[in-house]
């Protein structure tokens, strides 16, 4: 009996049914190999997370006598002879009361003075103190306090202290222990006798309160006397100038206090 050779081929049902046993067989062998591989362990968080960056602002405190301390404000011979003719006239009130009492001298840069019409709206007339100064020194103390807090939260971290301790000493200050009290702001008259016109730009502020333990560190600056044509020359250029080197120098003089007097 002759053989054939020609090999025969597989029905369509007999070809299903391999491909769906290779693909079982297959699917058994990936879950095994998974079930053998420990999945990847999930990253835990940091238990020492860097405290969130807060700017802490120094707070602009105008004192109760400070009144119109806000903004420039010209002191002109007439306040002075004002004042002047006020005070010799409560003397001699007190001289026929026989009181014995006087009025306690003063000086010009005491007096209040007026505002300027002409920079109601202009910002150089904005006491440095709430405005570019505070800006300058709010950026001096966000570090401060930045370094305060990842101390402390370093030390709550290592010390024992309870979750709610170390939450609180990641917490940095919005605002600064030590506020910023303005002083003088003003153009003063620099003779009283004679017609020179000649003004000085004077200006104090300190960081702190009288009081406190720690001492307010001050800064002062006076400009050179000049005619008041020239200060109100180009738009009021010159006192621009002058106002920028206040901030400058209060910047420099509160900025090298010791950390500890913030």
């Amino acid at each position: 009996m002759t053989h054939s050779t020609k090999k025969r081929t597989p029905s369509r049902a007999t070809r299903h049914a391999l491909g769906l046993a290779l693909a079982i067989a297959g699917f058994s062998a990936q879950a095994q190999t998974e079930a053998a591989v420990p999945p990847m362990a999930t990253a835990s968080a940091p238990t020492e997370a860097t405290p969130a960056a807060t700017q802490t602002r120094v707070r602009y405190l105008r004192m109760p006598q400070q009144s119109g301390a806000d903004h420039l404000r010209v002191v002109r011979r007439e306040d002075t002879v004002g004042r002047v003719a006020g005070q010799v006239a409560l003397n001699v009130a007190f001289a026929v009361l026989g009181t014995g009492a006087a009025v306690q001298g003063f000086s010009k840069d005491g007096l209040g003075g007026t505002t300027l019409e002409a920079l109601r709206d202009d910002p150089v007339s904005v006491n440095p103190a709430m405005s570019d100064l505070q800006e300058a020194l709010s950026k001096i103390a966000t570090d401060i306090y930045r370094r305060r807090t990842e101390t402390a939260l370093a030390t709550a971290l290592t010390d024992g202290s309870t979750p709610e301790e170390i939450e609180a000493a990641r917490q940095t200050p919005k605002e600064a222990d030590s506020p910023l009290v303005p002083g003088s702001w003003h153009l003063v008259y620099e003779n009283l006798m004679g017609s020179d016109e000649l003004f000085r730009l004077k200006y104090g502020a300190s960081l702190g309160r009288a009081g406190f333990m720690r001492p307010p560190i001050g800064c002062s600056y006076e400009s050179e006397p000049l005619a008041w044509t020239q200060w109100q020359a180009d738009g009021w250029q010159r006192l621009r100038e002058e106002r920028a080197k206040i901030v400058a120098r209060c910047v420099e003089a509160i900025g090298a206090a010791p950390e500890n007097r913030w």
